[in-house]
């Protein structure tokens, strides 16, 4: 039931979780199948709301590498959903391993903790859950392109939901309730009660076990707060709360030529047995990783840039020539998206003109298929991916970053409306996370030509690469590491159920609680996450056969 504002009466709920975005909705209907009562607080209201965003403005250190927070944050019912396209990606066996060139990667989990738990998270979010599929061809030098990415056929989490929330009788939301503090009682273990700022005034709510669900710098906010008046806690002021902020770093650095055009069929999207949109990544083996000491690096096929004319594209050349005319050309992309594609004068008009007559078929084929998909087709085509005679393609990669201690959140004295500090965010790339991509880039094109698949083309020269990688490095949106998971309070904020060191019935639930952030979008982990939360908190109630009843593998 969605509650237009908290109740004020003195009630003892069974679970409280803050925030309703993705990952706090999916722990919340989980835990309404398994019978408890829940109330989830959510700061903004049923729409994206800008004033309630803007509590979320934080001072950036290094604005070059991470986007500002009204870009990255949504608070509303539904959370970043309202940002989030809709990809879904596991993370790997590797990216649980112990490696001894990313310090801080042993996890106090295994891959084996998490894998069943994909499948709910993939329900609910209404994706495909089948994430491995052997390729028609075996593949050598420590290449795979067996493993897939999955989409969620509706990405906004609060329209899928909307009405199963009006309807529950155990799910409780409150909108426009802020969490701005937690009274820890006399001895600081355990949460008596969350102090909540409403349109109304402040309120206190009790829960017998409290869940953070928000995106990873809020989480990380909310108990550095909490630590000014417990210096003592999360492993001391100087500790590990806040630090190790990650991200991914992603862009384009070259484009994959296929030997045979038509092969590039086989990395195209396609709808798996459930309706959902997959499609292939090229991925280096767990094992080659290790032995040259990359970092998790995953890649996919994506248009060539418009202005490269040997593509052999005609609707690809006849949008590069609507481009060059400025009016028609910002009314398509935006300004630096616009130059971005033109690439650099002279522009060879000429050649993007034979294309269009030569390829005005195709191209008409191509473009009803757009509009069809657009107006009619559900779910949608994540992205269009047009074949060309030249069997051209920019070649994109999201790759996991070293956790990095010095990458930090830390509190200001700025405030915001409702009183709570405001954040500042050093966030950086080092010469690890560059070196990786450049190289991850050399080994795949190695491979590419040893399995006849195709080569690489940089779009830099070799000199400068690395350059070229470091400027399109920049992230925001995946918020990872800063209230890392650990057995060692030391060395970590919660443990490996998700439990605060230290305070009795407190848990967090968010990308921040990942040692290491591997290729992998980070949205599916944070949701499985939540459902093994959710039937942990189940099994240490009242019900010690939940496995057989609950848990579906």
């Amino acid at each position: 039931m969605v509650l237009d504002q908290l109740p004020t009466q003195d009630q003892v709920w069974d679970l409280c979780i803050v925030g309703a975005g993705t990952v706090g909705l999916g722990l919340a209907t989980e835990c309404e199948r398994l019978g408890f009562d829940v109330l989830l607080l959510e700061s903004g209201g049923s729409e994206v709301d800008p004033k309630p965003t803007n509590d979320s403005d934080a001072v950036v250190v290094n604005p070059q590498h991470h986007d500002p927070m009204g870009m990255t944050v949504r608070r509303a019912l539904g959370g970043t959903s309202w940002l989030w396209p809709g990809r879904c990606v596991p993370f790997n066996t590797i990216d649980f391993i112990p490696r001894d060139f990313v310090p801080g990667s042993d996890w106090p989990i295994g891959y084996e903790d998490i894998k069943p738990w994909y499948k709910p998270a993939c329900e609910y979010l209404q994706a495909g859950s089948t994430f491995q599929i052997p390729f028609s061809r075996e593949l050598g030098s420590g290449l795979t392109v067996d493993f897939l990415e999955q989409w969620t056929k509706d990405p906004r989490m609060a329209s899928v939901y909307r009405e199963r929330l009006q309807k529950s009788e155990r799910i409780k939301v409150s909108l426009r309730s802020t969490v701005i503090d937690l009274d820890l009682g006399e001895q600081g273990r355990s949460v008596e009660a969350l102090m909540v700022a409403t349109d109304r005034g402040n309120v206190r709510v009790k829960a017998r076990r409290v869940v953070f669900a928000t995106g990873g710098v809020e989480a990380t906010r909310l108990l550095l707060a909490v630590q000014r008046r417990w210096p003592d806690h999360f492993g001391g002021t100087d500790g590990p709360l806040g630090r190790y902020y990650m991200g991914h770093m992603s862009g384009t650095v070259a484009t994959l030529a296929f030997d045979n055009p038509n092969s590039s069929a086989d990395y195209d999207f396609f709808r798996d047995a459930s309706g959902s949109y997959c499609q292939r990544r090229f991925m280096l083996t767990w094992e080659t990783q290790l032995e040259n000491k990359v970092l998790n690096t995953a890649f996919w096929l994506a248009n060539p840039q418009f202005c490269d004319s040997t593509h052999g594209s005609g609707l690809l050349s006849a949008l590069f020539l609507a481009l060059t005319f400025p009016p028609l050309g910002r009314r398509l992309r935006s300004e630096e998206t616009r130059r971005m594609e033109l690439g650099a004068k002279p522009y060879r008009v000429g050649a993007h003109l034979f294309n269009v007559l030569r390829d005005a078929p195709r191209s008409v084929r191509d473009a009803y298929l757009v509009f069809y998909d657009r107006v009619f087709k559900k779910p949608k085509l994540p992205a269009y991916i047009f074949r060309n005679r030249g069997g051209r393609f920019k070649l994109r990669y999201h790759a996991e970053q070293v956790p990095n201690p010095n990458n930090r959140i830390t509190m200001t004295d700025e405030l915001d409306r409702h009183g709570l500090p405001r954040v500042s965010i050093d966030f950086r790339f080092t010469e690890q996370d560059i070196r990786s991509i450049v190289d991850s880039h050399y080994l795949l094109d190695t491979a590419l030509q040893a399995n006849g698949i195709g080569h690489l083309e940089y779009r830099y020269p070799s000199e400068r690469l690395y350059d070229g990688v470091m400027e399109q490095s920049i992230d925001g949106h995946h918020q990872v590491g800063t209230t890392r998971m650990g057995d060692d309070p030391r060395d970590s904020v919660v443990d490996q159920n998700l439990k605060v060191h230290g305070v009795d019935n407190l848990y967090v639930v968010s990308t921040s609680v990942y040692r290491t952030d591997g290729q992998a979008n980070s949205t599916l982990p944070a949701v499985a996450l939540a459902m093994r939360l959710a039937n942990h908190l189940h099994c240490s109630v009242d019900n010690l056969d939940y496995i057989a009843q609950f848990m579906r593998v």
